[in-house]
């Protein structure tokens, strides 16, 4: 069974029916790990300006990222961009009927994109693989901050391998032009983008791919056979949520001197 077809499964379902949305991004934002990781990341840049934040997140696929700026409306505007205009329509009508105007959705490509110094943040989750032209991507990105921004990029490392670089669960179109980074390479090709300062860590260490496994792989394994699997999801899911929230504190609290994923800030 071609490996799109789970993909498609959840933007169908999530896409026609609300209440498994909504659900969906109460557990991808209580439980996965990548979007606890960028949760706190967010949070940190958040400290750094008392005024509203105009954000840019091109690639937002099904849009659970997004449910982190919506809850904060005075607090954050977010442009969101994808290519894939099925998305944006799902996405755009969710939050439409939840009355959250903090968030745009829009079709759109990055590598095209061209607004200069209108964002404060700029996300980049699991985007890179999927451009071909990632120096042209980053420089866009950097041309979109206005200073003092930042660049916040989640992506998989050189340490992972095809399968374990696939730690969401999204739908793309794209071709993949590779599987991830390493942290000087990464660094190095955000500073030749103008960014004039990069911090940057491996996540997803030995506990992370646990929570991976329990969260994502597993779950999205019985999705592929059947959509009946939407249905003991709950129950999978209580089962598991008391190792998952030990594995994933173990994660982000070690520091890892290599991971499946890296996370990275870049301020301009």
């Amino acid at each position: 069974m071609p490996e799109r077809y789970n993909n498609e499964i959840f933007a169908d379902v999530l896409g026609k029916h609300s209440f498994f949305r909504k659900m969906y991004i109460y557990l991808t934002q209580s439980l996965l790990l990548k979007n606890n990781i960028i949760r706190r990341e967010i949070k940190l840049c958040g400290r750094r300006k008392k005024k509203s934040q105009h954000v840019l997140y091109p690639g937002f696929g099904m849009g659970q990222i997004l449910a982190l700026f919506a809850k904060f409306p005075s607090k954050y505007n977010v442009l969101a961009l994808d290519k894939n205009t099925g998305l944006v329509v799902d996405s755009s009508q969710y939050y439409k009927e939840e009355d959250i105007q903090n968030i745009y959705c829009r079709s759109g490509d990055i590598t095209e994109f061209e607004q200069k110094e209108g964002f404060d943040l700029a996300l980049a989750i699991n985007l890179l693989n999927y451009v071909e032209d990632d120096t042209k991507v980053l420089r866009n990105m950097y041309l979109s901050l206005r200073k003092p921004g930042i660049l916040l990029v989640f992506n998989s490392s050189n340490y992972a391998d095809d399968r374990e670089s696939r730690l969401n669960i999204g739908v793309y179109n794209d071709t993949k032009y590779r599987n991830g980074y390493g942290i000087i390479e990464l660094k190095h090709k955000l500073k030749e983008a103008g960014f004039a300062k990069v911090k940057a860590r491996y996540v997803y260490g030995t506990f992370g791919i646990w929570s991976w496994k329990l969260t994502t792989a597993w779950p999205s394994e019985m999705i592929r056979y059947s959509k009946a699997t939407f249905l003991i999801l709950p129950f999978y899911t209580l089962i598991c949520i008391p190792f998952v929230l030990v594995f994933n504190l173990l994660d982000m609290n070690f520091y890892h001197k290599k991971g499946k994923c890296v996370v990275l800030k870049a301020f301009k």
